[in-house]
């Protein structure tokens, strides 16, 4: 990565000694989160919740996932869009695969999807990818609540009823460039239609966002290290304040890139707070369940065979 590039990342630290309320290292952090999120929908979180050894074990768990016969991990099934088993296969050479874990930071969700795949259940993995999916949360609704301050919302009141209302999706993928050694560029641009997202990897690169000014930058792994994106549902939320990251990868290495998604979703319907609506940001959204966006994106997709910028503003914009 150029020094140019390194400047265009948003850089905040997310240590948990050091997030206390009300500290000006909380307000620094909570201000700067804002004004990256209306900027440019993204930032980079350097945060020391998940151990290196829990990272270890959880990509080592994935190698092995990921080593199951087809047969197996195609019992990955969800009705909801991108949250079960997907793989992406050019001349017979497969480029991508991903598996998805629903309501992860319920206990029993990780046990039900080990014992899909592993008849026999598998109580590392399953532990593993529970406490990585409890510690995103933690990320999660840290930002969120940081949020909620710095747009003068009561705090205690919304992250409340936001943790309540939040279901989590942990997805684990797998990237690998074309069998004829060029880049893979089979993986478009695109937003996410989650609430927000949070990006996790090994450390072959391969992952690109998109910055205010139009540019794409190139992120630099690190085990600490968690790129915390915006998704559709956020837009929606912050009455367009906060538009949904463009990011997309690129795979030009020999090696694997593993991946880790996780990602927040709205069990029933998402409003924008009337604290976020006055004369200067008239009601962009009428409120929306979030799955519904969900299978509206599906249908749409396979109705134009192409996904729309416009999705959200073609869902539920309010006509001015």
């Amino acid at each position: 990565m150029d020094s140019h590039e390194e400047q265009c990342l948003p850089i905040l630290d997310f240590s948990r000694d050091k997030l206390v309320r009300g500290t000006s290292h909380w307000i620094t952090t909570r201000d700067n989160v804002r004004r990256a999120m209306e900027e440019q929908g993204w930032f980079v979180a350097e945060f020391n919740g998940v151990s290196c050894d829990l990272r270890d074990k959880l990509l080592a768990g994935m190698k092995e996932m990921y080593d199951l016969p087809d047969q197996i991990k195609i019992k990955n099934e969800n009705h909801k869009a991108s949250h079960g088993y997907m793989s992406m296969v050019v001349d017979d050479y497969r480029i991508h695969e991903s598996l998805g874990i629903d309501f992860a930071t319920e206990l029993q969700a990780c046990k039900d999807f080990c014992k899909l795949l592993w008849p026999q259940g598998n109580d590392p993995f399953c532990q593993t990818t529970h406490m990585y999916a409890t510690a995103m949360a933690e990320l999660d609704q840290t930002v969120m609540r940081m949020l909620f301050e710095s747009y003068g919302m009561d705090e205690k009141k919304h992250s409340a009823s936001h943790s309540e209302s939040t279901r989590y999706l942990l997805r684990m993928l797998s990237y690998r460039r074309q069998q004829n050694g060029e880049a893979n560029t089979g993986f478009v641009s695109h937003t996410d239609k989650s609430f927000m997202s949070i990006l996790h990897q090994n450390h072959v690169g391969g992952l690109q966002l998109k910055t205010m000014t139009g540019q794409w930058v190139g992120f630099n792994p690190s085990p600490t290290r968690f790129v915390v994106l915006s998704g559709m549902g956020l837009t929606a939320w912050s009455n367009d304040r906060i538009k949904a990251c463009y990011h997309k990868v690129v795979m030009s290495a020999d090696e694997i890139r593993y991946s880790l998604g996780f990602f927040s979703f709205h069990k029933g319907t998402i409003r924008t707070p009337e604290e976020l609506v006055d004369d200067q940001h008239p009601l962009r959204y009428s409120p929306f369940e979030h799955d519904g966006l969900l299978r509206f994106y599906e249908s749409y997709l396979n109705s134009l065979k192409k996904s729309s910028e416009d999705l959200l503003q073609i869902y539920c914009g309010v006509n001015p």
